[in-house]
């Protein structure tokens, strides 16, 4: 059994994954940074970069990935371009939020068999 997990793994190419043919680049949040109003509440905080390329709609979306004590519990996506947002947490545990932007190409630049949005890299924010 460990012999077929092995060689399945071998055929793992990142870089096919991750090229999709696209010539887009998606600007990370900035300033990003956390917070605690509490020994509950955590607020999140960061801005939009000036320069969002214009093959993308406005208002751009905001995504935010949350990881309680090394387990991916949840996403969240926020779609007006907000700059903050508030989470409750236990005061027990460690959090770690990846904040990113996510950019849906306009009716112009969208492609036929192409994806219609692009998402930058995370930013990581730990809270311990």
């Amino acid at each position: 059994m460990l012999l077929v997990v092995l060689s399945l793994s071998s055929c793992y190419d990142r870089d096919v994954l991750d090229d999709k043919g696209l010539n887009y680049f998606m600007p990370t949040p900035e300033n990003v940074q956390y917070i605690q109003d509490n020994a509950t509440t955590v607020t999140l905080t960061w801005s939009i970069p000036s320069v969002i390329p214009e093959d993308f709609r406005r208002p751009i979306s905001v995504q935010i990935q949350i990881v309680e004590n090394n387990i991916y519990r949840d996403r969240i996506t926020l779609v007006n371009e907000e700059t903050s947002h508030t989470f409750t947490i236990d005061p027990a545990k460690k959090y770690r939020y990846i904040v990113k932007l996510v950019g849906t190409f306009t009716e112009e630049n969208q492609e036929t068999g192409r994806t219609s949005t692009v998402t930058s890299e995370g930013v990581i924010v730990n809270v311990e």
